[in-house]
């Protein structure tokens, strides 16, 4: 009997040593969970307006000061690109200086409409210079907003994000530029496979 009651205690003591061993993994799996939980929202805050996060981001280069379009209406300069290896090339000191400028692409019959911009932040951005419903390519800055000059339809600099207007869905199509040796590249492939969203 005594060795019936020692081997009851020593499995209900078995017992009781799993769940307390299990009871400790239980926090770890806690606070990993909690970490996960927390993880995703401040992924989205960080990466929100990154380049891939959808095709309206802005991809800018930080390139300068901070701009003040404030109480400003800026018009599109019209500047020669340069095709050469592979790359559509503009200089980057004027868009510095002129803050808003348009350029072509021209391969055989394909002719992309482009631009380049500085954002408030000092961010270079180069786009598709287009605002595809109302078939516009010409836009101007005033007051820190991308607007078209057909439309009217209103962009944020910093996002290209709609204010107000008919096309809020499509501003300039964001496109992706390196800057090397003073001029603003961007790969030929890009411009060439491009096509309207709507």
């Amino acid at each position: 009997m005594k060795e019936k009651n020692a081997n009851r205690l020593e499995a209900s003591q078995g017992k009781r040593q799993k769940l307390l061993e299990e009871k400790k993994k239980f926090p770890l799996v806690k606070v990993v969970v909690i970490f996960v939980v927390a993880a995703i929202p401040l992924a989205w805050f960080v990466f929100r307006d990154s380049p891939d996060a959808s095709s309206g981001s802005v991809a800018g280069t930080k390139v300068m000061e901070k701009v003040s379009y404030r109480n400003q209406n800026v018009a599109m300069t019209r500047i020669d690109a340069a095709v050469a290896g592979g790359s559509v090339s503009i200089p980057a000191d004027l868009i510095q200086e002129k803050k808003l400028v348009y350029f072509e692409y021209a391969s055989g019959r394909k002719r992309v409409p482009l631009m380049a911009y500085v954002t408030p932040s000092g961010k270079l951005v180069t786009a598709v210079s287009m605002c595809e419903p109302c078939k516009s390519t010409k836009f101007h800055i005033e007051n820190e907003q991308m607007v078209c000059n057909a439309c009217f339809t209103r962009w944020t600099l910093e996002g290209l994000r709609g204010i107000s207007g008919g096309c809020l869905e499509y501003p300039p199509d964001v496109v992706a530029h390196t800057i090397e040796g003073g001029n603003v590249k961007i790969n030929e492939r890009i411009v060439l496979d491009w096509k309207p969203r709507v």
